[in-house]
């Protein structure tokens, strides 16, 4: 509850895949968005395409440039995920399917440019219908059904690989990709199943979320860049995290934030910097909040959205004074089926992706409320 309520939630904008000179939003998987250049990024699984619109002061949307096909030598179908990477924000994009990371730069000229990427080169129908697997020695990058990638400023990103089980360093140097460091599943048990992973901001540990393992590996990074496993969780007896489907870490906190098919709970670390369960989190009459698959953060920190694409809602959830998070209300999504991800355009206005609905929908006075308990 809150004093002060602002005008609720309120749809600005609508845009629909083919219509109204908008284009590649076909099952639109994930947003990114350059506060610098005002542009919103968009990939899309059955599109295969990354697109680049301009975002007006009225935060209406002009399309700018789509990459797919042989433009893209094939590195985007079934693209599922997106970053930025280096200083220069380039974009990287996973692709499920082509089992690739490809860098993209959007040129003065507003066109965008395949800069470089890494592949095995497998053939799809080998990879997912072939009785039996991809051995190792034919994995070499271990890329294959990439499913989450998380970059830095440092040029180094790192992704998720589901059907590998591998969590990959990918490194850029002048918009060039180089694989570094692979870890496997065989390694580390938590990577079966990767379908998520996090950097903290200061950049020193990574989270990895393992859907088959129902288990969440914290990494360390080294002096040397290298990984090393600092935790497994959940590691107290007589606690599961059942299919872990979503970590973040929490702008402006150390907070760990573990979505799984039950619930939504906060890790916090102690003194040694081991994680320790704190809280799960409740929707509207205490009831937990299930089937969470992303969750987005406003500028600040102080706003969170839980998005759940089987059970088409956004919740809108504020933060307290001692870190826990407080309901605060839902978004009506207008018909929107299936949220994949949700990036803040301003503090309180927000573009929201909508896979079944092909569609992308922009809504203001989202977090417009005083933080003030009644």
């Amino acid at each position: 509850m809150f004093d002060e309520q602002a005008p609720g939630v309120a749809l600005q904008h609508r845009y629909v895949d083919n219509q109204n000179g908008i284009d590649g939003l076909d099952n639109v998987r994930r947003l990114l968005f350059d506060n610098t250049r005002q542009v919103l990024y968009a990939v899309s699984a059955d599109d295969d395409a990354l697109t680049a619109y301009h975002v007006a002061d009225d935060l209406s949307l002009t399309m700018l440039d789509m990459m797919s096909g042989n433009e893209a030598r094939g590195t985007l179908v079934g693209a599922s995920d997106m970053t930025f990477s280096g200083a220069n924000q380039d974009i990287q994009v996973i692709s499920f399917y082509s089992g690739a990371v490809a860098q993209f730069r959007l040129q003065e000229n507003d066109s965008l440019r395949l800069l470089s990427y890494l592949t095995d080169s497998l053939d799809i129908q080998r990879v997912f219908r072939q009785s039996n697997p991809i051995s190792a020695e034919e994995d070499t990058l271990g890329l294959l059904g990439p499913y989450a990638i998380v970059g830095s400023d440092t040029g180094a990103s790192y992704v998720a690989a589901n059907v590998s089980q591998a969590l990959v360093k990918v490194t850029s140097t002048k918009g060039r990709l180089d694989a570094g460091q692979i870890l496997r599943a065989s390694q580390v048990k938590a990577l079966a199943g990767a379908v998520s992973v996090a950097l903290s901001e200061d950049g020193e540990l990574l989270a990895v979320a393992g859907m088959q393992a129902s288990q969440i590996a914290v990494f360390k990074m080294s002096e040397s860049q290298s990984l090393t496993v600092q935790q497994i969780l959940p590691d107290e007896k007589h606690q599961t995290q059942t299919a872990p489907l979503f970590v973040t870490f929490v702008p402006g906190a150390e907070d760990l934030m573990v979505a799984t098919q039950s619930g939504v709970f906060r890790y916090v670390p102690d003194p040694a910097g081991r994680f320790k369960l704190a809280a799960q989190l409740n929707v509207a009459g205490s009831l937990p909040l299930a089937a969470v698959t992303r969750m987005a953060f406003s500028p600040d920190g102080q706003c969170m959205l839980a998005l759940s694409e089987s059970t088409d809602q956004v919740n809108i959830f504020a933060r307290q004074s001692g870190g826990d998070w407080q309901f605060a209300d839902i978004i009506d999504v207008e018909g929107g089926q299936s949220p994949t991800s949700a990036v803040f355009l301003t503090p309180a206005q927000v573009a929201i992706s909508f896979a079944k609905s092909d569609a992308v929908h922009i809504y203001a006075n989202v977090c417009a409320y005083s933080h003030t308990k009644k």
